[in-house]
């Protein structure tokens, strides 16, 4: 017994182990590089440097250090600088083990002015809320760079695969709950001139929860509507008004309900629609929306109206499934106009053709996540940034992205499902009282970025800048300057701190400090014996 176990430490602590550990190790290490710039630091994390293959090699590294050291003892006065140089490297192997089980990797969002103490990890979860039973529950994913069957329950919910990185496929799928209603449909188009080209789809369908029902393209906007609304834009009635019934999907003028039309004191249209005993106002020039008798908004009345005028100035285009509408203003009326036998149509600005690619009364559009290898750009990913994970809940399948929840009814209560990450609190707030951004000359590329931070703790506040290379540490923490972001409508910057905690900290930089130590000490001794050697021969001559 004892003999196999010295071949194992001679093998282990041997030369030849640890030159193929440390080669394993380096290739490891190059591939991680490239992935890290290419696909991002998430996924080479995922792939390559936290999984346990990976920690397993580390692992060997240790035995090697830590067996080639012990098959050298006793202690050799020739050696003392070996012995440390080796100690160090346990200690550093040890500290990195520490760091590993206890440490934490995050980032923390600073908005400006807003005190925050949120630090998101790294790990996916799905959290299952139900707030009239005031339960919660936190399913953890698991740290993988592909897709994964999982099987994870949690009473009725069942989550069934995860996606890392995923992206999103437009497919049509049946309705789950069928409408009664015909206007309910979807269409997919294609808008081209020369210059450029864009595909879009849009739905009035409640179960198509990824598209609406308008959009704009520069100065182009869209609206989708009810096909049944297609009569009423047929009619050149004087007052340019459409009165729709969301109940009978029907529209109607209010030429041909004989609606008088007043005009208030701001010169507004204005007229009343009386059903029952009840009236609806309504001043289309500003809104479509029903008004009570105080001209406040009403909530979920069935009765809306829609002026046409207030579109006649501007580029718009309505459709309606495989027709459309819009105001000819040489011509002074509303146009309708089909697609014709190869589904295009041409409009009137910029020179623009639109392609009918997919209409139905039936099918929903829905964006499906694929599994996918992310792909990096500039530090950020442009492909591969949606997480998604596929659930199961009483035979009905359903996706929760890190996009988009879902919500719905089981046994009449209401239940969210969300995918989200790991977090926790800071026992302390910070806040971003300053950004600072300087930019290569000449061009919008940002050369350097800087937060101005104040940390509120309990004996009062302090100021920080935050910079590269220079972070703010504190109570254990450390926060790095890492990206930013800049609202589009206020135009404000806020910023992205990540944040370490390393446990093992301390036993690295100890460990670092005995490794030039050894080194220097091995030289000395080296040396020493060296001159000593050639003293001898010396003599001898």
């Amino acid at each position: 017994m004892q003999s196999i176990y010295h071949k194992i430490e001679k093998t282990i602590g041997g030369l030849k182990f640890a030159v193929v550990i440390i080669l394993i190790f380096t290739i490891m290490m190059i591939i991680g590089t490239f992935m890290e710039s290419w696909y991002g630091t998430d996924y080479a994390n995922r792939l390559i440097y936290k999984t346990p293959l990976f920690m397993l090699l580390q692992f060997f590294m240790f035995l090697s250090i830590l067996f080639a050291t012990l098959i050298r003892l006793p202690l050799k006065k020739r050696l003392y600088g070996f012995y440390v140089i080796h100690t160090g490297l346990i200690i550093i192997g040890i500290g990195s083990f520490a760091t590993y089980i206890a440490g934490i990797d995050g980032t923390i969002h600073l908005n400006p002015m807003t005190p925050t103490r949120q630090i998101v990890l790294n790990d996916d979860v799905i959290e299952i809320i139900s707030e009239e039973d005031n339960k919660r529950a936190t399913l953890n994913l698991p740290y993988v760079a592909k897709e994964k069957e999982l099987g994870i329950k949690y009473n009725d919910i069942e989550v069934v695969s995860y996606l890392p990185f995923a992206e999103k496929k437009l497919e049509w799928v049946k309705e789950s709950v069928p409408t009664a209603s015909s206007n309910t449909h979807s269409s997919s188009y294609n808008v081209a001139n020369p210059n450029v080209a864009q595909d879009f789809t849009l739905s009035l369908h409640p179960e198509a929860y990824d598209f609406k029902a308008s959009l704009t393209m520069g100065l182009l906007n869209i609206t989708y509507l009810p096909h049944a609304m297609i009569e009423c834009f047929k009619q050149n009635n004087p007052s340019g008004l459409i009165i729709w019934d969301s109940r009978t999907a029907k529209c109607s003028t209010p030429e041909e309900l004989k609606i008088p039309i007043k005009e208030t004191s701001t010169q507004k249209r204005f007229f009343a629609f009386r059903e029952k005993d009840t009236v609806y106002s309504f001043i289309p020039d500003v809104s479509p929306w029903a008004l009570d008798a105080e001209l406040k908004p009403i909530s979920g009345a069935p009765v809306r109206v829609f002026s046409k005028k207030l579109f006649e100035e501007k580029p718009h285009l309505f459709l309606f499934g495989e027709q459309a509408a819009f105001f000819e203003k040489d011509e002074k009326k509303w146009v309708i106009q089909e697609f014709n036998d190869k589904k295009k149509m041409d409009l009137p600005w910029m020179g623009f053709e639109l392609t009918l690619l997919k209409h139905s009364n039936e099918l929903v559009p829905t964006y499906i996540p694929v599994a996918t290898t992310p792909i990096q750009s500039k530090g950020a990913l442009i492909k591969g940034e949606v997480r998604a994970a596929k659930i199961n809940i009483r035979g009905q399948t359903y996706w929760v992205t890190s996009e988009r929840p879902v919500s719905l009814l089981i046994d009449g209560k209401k239940v969210d499902i969300y995918m989200t990450k790991k977090s926790f609190l800071l026992p302390f707030e910070l806040t971003l009282s300053k950004f600072k951004m300087d930019k290569d000359p000449g061009t919008n590329n940002p050369a350097s970025y800087e937060s101005f931070v104040t940390l509120f703790k309990n004996n009062g506040t302090s100021e920080h800048h935050v910079y590269m290379n220079n972070p703010l540490k504190y109570d254990g923490f450390t926060f790095y300057q890492a990206s930013y972001s800049q609202d589009e409508q206020t135009g404000q910057y806020s910023s992205t701190l990540s944040v370490n905690v390393d446990q093992g900290r301390f036993l690295k930089y100890l460990g670092s400090l005995l490794l030039v130590f050894g080194a220097t000490w091995h030289y000395y001794l080296n040396n020493r014996k060296k001159t000593k050697e050639n003293d001898i021969l010396g003599l001898k001559a």
